[in-house]
């Protein structure tokens, strides 16, 4: 179970990493209808005053996922030409399943109406301090986020390793550049429509 969750590259099959990270991604589409939040790209959710249509759900997650598996798959083949689409693509979608439990603390907006009231609290001192105990569940949020956008890092990591063989320092630097490349390149297109 541990080498399960630590390794899925190496562990499971591409037929069912594929199966079920894209469950996951059909289910987080979902989720965002009832959390009015939108994932707009690999690493922004925005919280919205109307769910978003099921068909711009589909079409964040589609074009995130493709653009950045297209920019990953390319460069894997310059680092090594065996590179498979299907374990780069497999990468994308394990690796963004930590993301999507945010959604879960933002059902009915819970955690979106406690960082408004926070925001509009701060130009009033007398109101921050009637709001502090609305920061506690952000803090713990915030902190529950950054441990999963290392988990999510930490499985794009070890998938695009295991799919490219990669080993360089400089490989590596261009990886996390490019991978928040595409992440700023997918914001600026899912905001088009």
């Amino acid at each position: 179970m541990k080498n399960s969750l630590l390794q899925p590259f190496t562990y499971f099959q591409e037929k069912q990493l594929l199966l079920f990270g894209l469950v996951i991604g059909l289910l987080s589409c979902l989720l965002q209808l009832i959390t009015h939040t939108r994932i707009i790209s690999i690493l922004q959710l925005t919280a919205l005053d109307q769910p978003p249509t099921f068909l711009q759900a589909i079409c964040d997650y589609t074009i995130s996922s493709i653009a950045m598996a297209l920019a990953l798959f390319i460069f894997g083949r310059i680092i090594n030409p065996k590179t498979r689409w299907i374990d780069i693509f497999n990468t994308i979608i394990i690796a963004r399943i930590p993301l999507f439990l945010p959604l879960f603390f933002d059902i009915k907006g819970y955690i979106s109406n406690k960082q408004k009231a926070l925001i509009q609290s701060i130009s009033n001192p007398e109101a921050i301090t009637n709001q502090m105990e609305g920061f506690l569940p952000i803090l713990i949020f915030a902190i529950f986020c950054l441990l999963l956008l290392i988990v999510f890092g930490y499985y794009l990591y070890q998938g695009f390793k295991t799919a490219t063989h990669l080993k360089k320092p400089g490989h590596i630097i261009i990886f996390i550049v490019l991978t928040l490349g595409i992440d700023l390149l997918t914001r600026l297109l899912t905001t088009l429509y």
